[in-house]
């Protein structure tokens, strides 16, 4: 919620129970109620199919950076950071899902994340989501980080080195 007072414009967080947060729209004075259709209630499963089969690594691998396999995206919300790694192709996959566990990106980001690090599959697109609790020194408006936003967050776990047979790529 945004509100203008005396003072300029404030950002309030509060809590709102999801039954009480009824969509509704006004189009030249009328105003009716959307209707949200609702998808499968079923929560996501942390880990869940993420440890693809991945075969035993040849002698000739290589060891490279994770963008070489992988793009990234991220963002955040409040003190928490959202990395999504997507496979460039699915051959890739195995090996990503293999390596970049959320064990592997808690070390990796030790110095930055102080909380949990959960990992997610996204079955049928070649992607993992990563959830980075206590990343951001407290969040956008609180953190005394100079980047304080989990913006960049991606870039830097596609720098983390992952080993793949070099025919590979």
């Amino acid at each position: 919620l945004v509100a203008v007072n005396a003072l300029g414009m404030g950002q309030y967080a509060f809590l709102l129970p999801k039954s009480e947060a009824i969509p509704r729209v006004t189009v030249d004075g009328t105003t009716e109620a959307v209707v949200v259709p609702g998808g499968s209630s079923a929560p996501l499963t942390a880990g869940a199919d993420a440890e693809l089969e991945c075969p035993p690594l040849p002698e000739n691998a290589l060891t490279v950076p994770l963008i070489r396999l992988a793009y990234g995206r991220s963002g955040d919300k409040g003190d928490s950071c959202n990395v999504g790694i997507i496979a460039r192709r699915p051959e890739y996959l195995p090996w990503i899902a293999n390596q970049i566990t959320a064990a592997a990106v808690a070390d990796y980001l030790h110095h930055l994340v102080k909380g949990r690090v959960t990992r997610y599959a996204l079955p049928g697109i070649g992607a993992l989501n990563l959830v980075l609790e206590n990343s951001l020194g407290g969040g956008g408006m609180a953190s005394l980080r100079s980047d304080p936003l989990g913006k960049g967050m991606a870039q830097i776990v596609l720098a983390m080195p992952v080993r793949v047979p070099q025919d590979l790529l």
